[in-house]
């Protein structure tokens, strides 16, 4: 268990006492996960930062109906999830000129092999978006927020096999979508 978890299990229990240092420290040291989290999930840096910021609102609101046998931890990445997901079907969709003619001035400067890194990147990332909601929030809690299948079982409120099988899906989904980069 890393020292992270240890600080972390240590201010659930002062958490669901309101403590305000608990929960002001679980802030500090959750919102740089939840946020890179988001911003996997949504791709807008601005979005993400918003959803980070009502993502903890949420759980200091929701404070007083915390199950003290279940994870701070994972139900915060519940709301940040939930957020996501909501943000995503309500969202209109937008097309903005002015990051294609950023990106064209960028290609321009660098080299050819950059440039594979950066279709390369724009493609992975067009993979993850279109991923079903359930396989893209697995995949993304495992591969960028660092959880096990058992947590990600709880955040997401599924079975760990249904986790394995989600997590089988993403990938085989990203290698057929990258294939041309990965031969």
């Amino acid at each position: 268990m890393s020292t992270e978890e240890v600080k972390l299990n240590d201010l659930y229990p002062l958490i669901i006492q309101k403590d305000e240092e608990a929960i002001k420290e679980f802030f500090f040291l959750m919102q740089p996960n939840v946020f890179h989290f988001l911003f996997r999930y949504i791709g807008n840096r601005a979005i993400a930062e918003d959803l980070t910021q009502d993502t903890f609102i949420k759980f200091w609101l929701s404070i007083d109906r915390l199950d003290p046998s279940q994870s701070c931890k994972a139900y915060l990445y519940k709301i940040a999830r939930n957020l996501a997901i909501n943000y995503h079907n309500r969202k209109p969709p937008v097309v903005r000129f002015e990051d294609d003619e950023n990106l064209l001035l960028l290609y321009s400067k660098n080299s050819n092999m950059e440039v594979d890194a950066i279709f390369f990147m724009d493609d992975y990332q067009k993979a993850i978006e279109s991923l079903p909601e359930r396989c893209k929030a697995t995949f993304l809690l495992s591969r960028f927020s660092g959880f096990n299948y058992s947590e990600i079982a709880e955040i997401l409120e599924v079975s760990i096999q249904t986790v394995k099988n989600q997590m089988n899906k993403a990938l085989a989904v990203l290698r057929k979508r990258l294939r041309k980069h990965l031969d």
